[in-house]
């Protein structure tokens, strides 16, 4: 697995980076080599870190982050959070598949895989301003809210963020 260990408004200092790395030592039995891990650490006001790790492992992105006042705790969480949704995640696969599962062979499971979809809903999209889709959202008490963006009209999507703020995602035709 390789590391692409960042830093933003904080100095990382090298044994830090050792940290991570003996810290993600564990999680290698999950990866091949080619496994891209990226680590960002960043200092938020005075005293508080957050730490971010994001992988992409075979068209599956796994994220993980992590907001502490001592960094080492925050690093030891971080990395506890995404062990525990490799787990989950590989023992759902495994469950399907009745297998032992590996990342490296998760195209072959990916086609053997069926999702049971329980629910169908269709609906116009109607074209509006993002303000007005956080708006609708907020209405609906829904976490996200799909519409037509009517200043550049690509079909665009609102979404609650975990921090109470909104996130916009258009969507290239």
């Amino acid at each position: 697995m390789k590391l692409n260990i960042n830093s933003k408004n904080y100095g990382l200092k090298g044994y830090v980076k050792e940290e991570i790395e003996k810290r993600f030592d564990k999680l290698s039995k999950y990866f091949t080599d080619n496994t891209v891990c990226t680590v960002m650490v960043s200092g938020e006001g005075s005293s508080t870190k957050k730490v971010e790790i994001t992988m992409n492992v075979k068209n599956n992105v796994l994220r993980s982050e992590v907001k502490d006042n001592d960094l080492h705790v925050a690093i030891d969480k971080a990395v506890d959070k995404l062990e525990k949704q490799l787990v989950k995640h590989k023992e759902k696969l495994r469950k399907r598949n009745n297998d032992t599962i590996r990342y490296d062979n998760i195209e072959d499971v990916k086609s053997q895989v069926v999702f049971n979809i329980v629910k169908n809903k269709t609906f116009k999209l109607i074209p509006m301003t993002a303000d007005e889709a956080c708006f609708q959202l907020e209405l609906l008490e829904h976490n996200f809210y799909v519409f037509i963006n009517s200043d550049n009209n690509k079909v665009a999507i609102v979404y609650k963020r975990s921090d109470d703020d909104y996130g916009l995602i258009e969507v290239e035709k």
